[in-house]
């Protein structure tokens, strides 16, 4: 299976378990996450639903057979996490690359580990920011550090992240410690009233421009539809260099 699915009442864990491939999303895994995650989010036992990785990596990504084959949007609807009722949270431990940094971003909080590393590498495989990020990283972190993270692909190591705001909570350790970080956090928000919970999670991002979200990633699938395409009209350009 590439997909994992457990529950540490009140908490619903969701994970890709693909580690062999450093959790690198497919079309299929993106479906199944949507369907996990709407299951999740309309279950009345679970509070707060945690995005995780296996095997000592949250996510490198999209898997380079995707941005190769067909071009077509990711089914999973990143706007899912902002309008889900339960409070959700990012478990990053290891590499969050790419989209796995932007799913990542996506929660409404994100615990570390001390090993953790996002990098918003895009640009470095011709490729521009997706599922949000151009809309949600700069609201995060302001929009110089965003331009600095976006324009160079560099990695963010969880000290840093934790100090630009881009993460919650660092955690030294290995995965049990995160994981166990995690599930504290999210059982001291499932301690509160549910209802109260949930109204208050909708006007923070009511109050955060979440319909701007909706015109970012309208935006951001035309520019990743016209990188794709030029990416395969170029595949055996030596520079592969964009006069743009």
């Amino acid at each position: 299976m590439d997909f994992r699915v457990w529950d540490r009442p009140p908490v619903r864990w969701l994970a890709p378990a693909r580690p062999h491939k450093l959790n690198a999303w497919t079309y299929e895994m993106a479906a199944r996450l949507t369907e996990e995650f709407s299951a999740a989010d309309q279950d009345d036992s679970v509070a707060v639903i945690v995005l995780a990785g296996t095997g000592g990596v949250f996510s490198a990504g999209i898997d380079r057979s995707v941005i190769a084959g067909e071009i077509r949007q990711t089914p999973f609807d990143v706007e899912a996490f902002i309008r889900s009722r339960k409070p959700t949270i990012a478990c990053v431990d290891g590499l969050a690359y790419g989209m796995g940094a932007t799913s990542a971003l996506a929660c409404d909080l994100r615990v570390a580990s001390a090993r953790a590393s996002f990098v918003f590498g895009f640009v470095r495989i011709g490729l521009t920011p997706e599922w949000g990020s151009s809309f949600l990283l700069s609201r995060q972190v302001g929009l110089s550090r965003a331009m600095d993270l976006c324009l160079t692909g560099r990695p963010v190591a969880a000290d840093e992240a934790y100090r630009i705001g881009l993460v919650d909570r660092v955690v030294d350790g290995e995965a049990d410690a995160v994981e166990e970080a995690t599930q504290a956090f999210a059982e001291q928000i499932a301690a509160n009233d549910p209802g109260t919970v949930q109204r208050t999670k909708a006007l923070l991002w009511a109050g955060f421009e979440a319909a701007e979200l909706a015109r970012a990633r309208a935006a951001e699938l035309d520019a990743a539809l016209e990188r794709r395409r030029w990416l395969k009209e170029h595949a055996d350009s030596p520079s592969r260099r964009d006069p743009a």
